[in-house]
């Protein structure tokens, strides 16, 4: 930094900024403030140093949005997929009541025009419906995981773009304004490129696509279920909307066949409970998948707009409590810099006694920005002007 300091001499300007940086520096380095390769650069200039913890204090509080918004989801999300294992235990429960209607069938030793007239196409439309059931419940699932990736880029672009108008607001005065040199234009454009957010942005389109192509697939596993469904109720309650009717056509009317069946197979009438709760069964599944599907739709859509509530933390791990400790250093450090480079901007040269005491006052200042960290400071100033008197 600069030559020793003996007591009686007067300061320069560089002699004080010698030693409010390295308070600073010894301050930053106790508590890991820094990471190490940036602690050189940081080293050069008091402003070097303000803007380098001025780009920490950004990061850290984005991880820490970053963390928060991660426990989040995860919470909310938590809440929300109890709908996919309802759906996953209606697919259960149809399929263990085609089970048990195959096995009374089996014990029934059905003919081959009872199988003609109704078990076969009845049994391949319960095995098709069973199929479209689960894979509806998959789909559902990918797009749960979807909709939680669109959520979470959704969050981080804007804690990104929050992050980077903090930045530039913060060097936009003071120290930041107008770099001094080769080392501080570098650091400077350095630590604002690394908040540019192009890339969160392609990262949330993308995001944003695949969640729709899923709900899209979602809404045509939906549309089959339910053309299904018309098929396996009376003709008199079927929805006589033109695209479902014609949807519909494509699979075998079961109702209408089982109806008949019972008129000309009269020993049918022995699996006529197990068929009717399938019927009821599948009309029941689609209700509720249709529910599902809306009532999920309007807790993403909830948890998107007002993500901030969603990713309050009430529960922080040790590591967001660590990085909040040093987000919290940092946010008294930043001010202290700049309040402290007011004095050096004072040209007339005073007794290093005098300055010494001026900059402890500063430290020490009630209700001050870095009130919280000034025991730290004060510590720190000792142990440079240990550094600096010793120094040959």
């Amino acid at each position: 930094m600069s030559a020793p300091i003996p007591p009686s001499k007067k300061l320069d300007p560089s002699q004080k900024e010698a030693l409010v940086s390295l308070t600073a520096l010894f301050f930053v380095d106790e508590y890991h403030l820094l990471p190490a390769d940036k602690l050189v650069d940081a080293k050069n200039s008091l402003q070097a140093l303000f803007l380098r913890t001025s780009g920490e204090e950004t990061l850290l509080r984005k991880l820490i949005d970053i963390l928060k918004t991660t426990q989040g989801i995860q919470r909310s999300f938590g809440q929300i997929v109890h709908i996919l294992d309802g759906i996953r235990a209606s697919a259960a429960s149809v399929e263990n009541k085609v089970t048990a209607l195959r096995a009374a069938l089996d014990a029934l030793h059905v003919s081959a025009e009872e199988n003609t007239d109704f078990v076969g196409p009845f049994l391949s439309f319960s095995q098709l419906l069973g199929d479209k059931i689960g894979t509806f419940a998959r789909t559902l699932e990918d797009y749960i995981q979807a909709k939680e990736e669109e959520a979470r880029q959704t969050h981080l672009s804007r804690i990104a773009r929050a992050a980077r108008t903090r930045l530039k607001q913060r060097l936009a005065g003071g120290l930041g304004a107008e770099p001094h040199g080769e080392v501080e234009t570098r650091i400077k454009h350095e630590v604002v490129s690394s908040f540019d957010y192009r890339e969160v942005e392609a990262n949330l389109k993308y995001a944003q696509r695949d969640s729709r192509s899923k709900e899209q697939e979602i809404r045509a596993h939906l549309a089959d279920v339910r053309a299904m469904c018309q098929q396996a109720m009376n003709p008199t309650m079927r929805d006589k909307d033109e695209d479902i009717v014609k949807a519909a056509v494509a699979f075998d009317d079961v109702f209408a066949l089982f109806s008949r069946a019972l008129d000309t197979h009269p020993r049918l009438t022995q699996v006529k409970d197990y068929v009717l709760e399938l019927f009821r069964m599948y009309q029941h599944a689609f209700g509720m998948f249709s529910l599902d599907f809306q009532n999920l739709n309007r807790s993403i859509a909830t948890m998107i707009e007002n993500a901030e509530e969603y990713f309050e933390s009430k529960e922080e791990d040790r590591d967001m409590r660590a990085n909040r400790d040093k987000l919290r250093r940092i946010e008294g450090l930043i001010p202290f810099l700049e309040r402290t480079a007011e004095s050096l901007a004072d040209e007339d040269a005073v007794a290093y006694s005098k300055f010494s005491r001026q900059m402890s006052d500063i430290i020490s200042e009630k209700k001050a920005a870095w009130e919280h960290i000034f025991e730290g400071l004060l510590r720190a100033k000792v142990q440079a002007e240990a550094e600096l008197s010793t120094r040959l």
